[in-house]
């Protein structure tokens, strides 16, 4: 005997889901190639020739020429590259690191301390993110050029380093832990140097890799500042470095296709570091929102 037929109803509710899913994946789609196309800008920019990219400069290369990408890493502008990717490593990965530890220490104080004047602190912090940074650099160029810091690492790595943003994310996070959890920790004897590092910290793994996560990228692609505060190529990171190394010793002829290939070289690290910490990024933006 053949099953019955599904009500009508139900039919049209089933094609109505499905209907629905279908514009969402087409949607989804869309989205997911329109995110891509400055990718493959880059890409296909790097594999053109300076005739070919000023006649075709969005399309596909139909002449392509991986001359563009072997250059960057050749002779002089190859050994300026390459000292530019390391600082760019070194400054990042440093700054990321302090960052990631003062939010921790500052988010666990404000979410599991009582003490006069915390919410009135952690007000303050919060309306100073208000205040843009490009406020601040002349005042901090004045400052950091009379105590020496100009063209070196320090004023790439520790100023910034207090987050605001990471100490709220990790606030929010740590503020719906079970005290139960860190009172325990205490009661077996732990201090609390030893309960942060041990208990609190761990338990705010998916906060610290969001935090670690929208830092590394934002450092990694900051311009304004390092342009302003670096100007010793021995210094520089490669945000800074890739323009010049583009651009002809006169400063009128900029080679675009370079400027590409370049661009998209050392877009590489940020997407490694996103496919491999996405999940974490994720589960600790959305943990942090829920959180009071």
């Amino acid at each position: 005997m053949s099953a019955p037929a599904a009500p009508p109803g139900r039919a049209r509710r089933r094609l109505t889901l499905a209907g629905t899913r279908g514009l969402v994946n087409l949607f989804l789609i869309g989205m997911a190639l329109l995110a891509l196309y400055p990718f493959l800008v880059m890409l296909f920019g790097g594999l053109k020739s300076s005739q070919e990219l000023t006649s075709n400069p969005g399309g596909w290369p139909h002449h392509p020429v991986g001359s563009n990408f072997s250059s960057l890493f050749t002779g002089d502008s190859g050994s300026l590259l390459r000292r530019a990717l390391l600082n760019s490593a070194l400054v990042t990965v440093c700054f990321t690191a302090l960052t990631v530890v003062f939010s921790a220490m500052a988010g666990y104080a404000f979410a599991q301390y009582r003490f006069r004047g915390r919410n009135v602190i952690f007000g303050l912090l919060m309306v100073s993110m208000l205040v843009p940074t490009e406020v601040n650099i002349p005042t901090l160029y004045v400052l950091f050029s009379k105590i020496g810091w100009l063209d070196s690492y320090q004023v790439q790595i520790l100023p910034g380093t207090a987050s605001v943003l990471g100490m709220f994310m990790v606030r929010q996070f740590m503020a719906g832990m079970p005290r139960e959890v860190l009172d325990a920790a205490r009661v077996d004897g732990a201090g609390h140097w030893r309960t942060f590092w041990r208990v609190a910290a761990p338990m705010a793994s998916p906060a610290l890799g969001a935090v670690a996560v929208l830092t590394f990228v934002a450092k990694w692609c900051d311009y304004l500042w390092p342009v302003i505060m670096v100007s010793d190529p021995s210094h520089q990171p490669i945000m800074v470095a890739l323009p010049n190394l583009a651009t002809s010793q006169d400063g009128f002829i900029v080679r675009y296709e370079l400027l590409l290939a370049g661009a998209f070289v050392i877009t590489l690290p940020l997407l490694a570091v996103f496919l491999r910490f996405q999940d974490k990024l994720m589960n600790g933006t959305t943990a942090g929102a829920v959180r009071g």
